[in-house]
This record gives structure tokens, sequence and C-alpha cells, in this order.
């Protein structure tokens, strides 16, 4: 099985992530939705932090959802690089980082536990910036203006991760 994972190329690794994602995202809005009248029912302590749980999954939806369309944004990109003319703009797609990125989205569609998945958040968050860092770094130095323009793509990505 290890043999089949490096014969994945990055954007593969990354386009599995991107389904899991999806289903995470999926399973979690399904599994979330309360009913109208619940909500209009909350009247002890114990029903109000059920309340509060309901709010803490859709900020997690929220931000699922967000980092969802960064990934895509990421892809799109990256699928610019692996066509453009410049060979050298090929290495910069590394697998170590899409690996990665594809075991956190596995941990995260396995997940139960709310704290586990608030850490699996993080963790894709940073993964995502990562692999935006990596990518600006790469092509921060080439003098082309298809490198500046894919440059401030990226930076806006960048910019556009939500808080967690």
């Amino acid at each position: 099985m290890e043999t089949a994972t490096l014969q994945y190329s990055p954007m593969e690794h990354q386009t599995e992530a991107l389904k899991l994602l999806q289903n995470v995202r999926s399973h979690q809005t399904a599994i979330s939705r309360p009913s109208k009248l619940g909500l209009k029912e909350v009247t002890t302590n114990q029903d109000s932090s059920a309340a509060a749980r309901t709010i803490a999954e859709k900020a997690r939806e929220s931000v699922i959802t967000q980092l969802i369309d960064i990934l895509t944004q990421l892809l799109t990109v990256e699928e610019e690089i692996s066509h453009s003319s410049f060979q050298d703009l090929r290495t910069f797609l590394r697998p170590k980082e899409s690996i990665e990125l594809r075991n956190i989205c596995v941990r995260m569609a396995m997940s139960d536990s709310d704290c586990q998945k608030d850490r699996d958040l993080r963790d894709l968050q940073d993964c995502l910036k990562a692999m935006v860092d990596s990518l600006v770094s790469s092509l921060i130095n080439m003098n082309h203006p298809w490198a500046i323009q894919t440059s401030r793509r990226l930076k806006e990505i960048y910019l556009s991760f939500p808080e967690i």
C-alpha cells in the first residue's frame, strides 16, 4: 500500500483531500441541522449547552467551507503551474505537503471528537498556509509576469484564510 501512495502526484493527493473535505462537510451538515422546534424549547442549562454545540458545529462547517474554497483555488493555481512552459515551476509542487494534507483530511473524516475536529481544522489551515507559502517563496525570485501574477493570486488566497 505504501508503494501505491508514492505513485500519486501531489495534485492527486490534494484532489483526494478535497473530496474527503467535501464529504466531511456534507456529513456534518446532515447531522447538525437542528429542528426549529428544538431550538424554541431551549429552557434548561443542559439544553442551552446543546444549542452552543450547534453554534460550534455551524462555525466548523463555515471554516471547512472556506478551507475547501481555498484548496480549490490552490489546486487551480497548481494546475496552471503544472501546465506552464516553465519547467522549473513544476518542481514546486511538493508531495510531502500534499500527503500531509490528505492525511489530515482522512483524520477529519474519521474523527468523532469535537476537540479533535478543532485541532484538525487548525492543522488543515496550517498545512494549506504552508503550501501557499512554499509556492510564493518559489515564485518570488522569478522575474516573469506570469510568476508575478501567480504570486499575487497566492497572496490573495493567503489573506482569505479564516480565523480559527
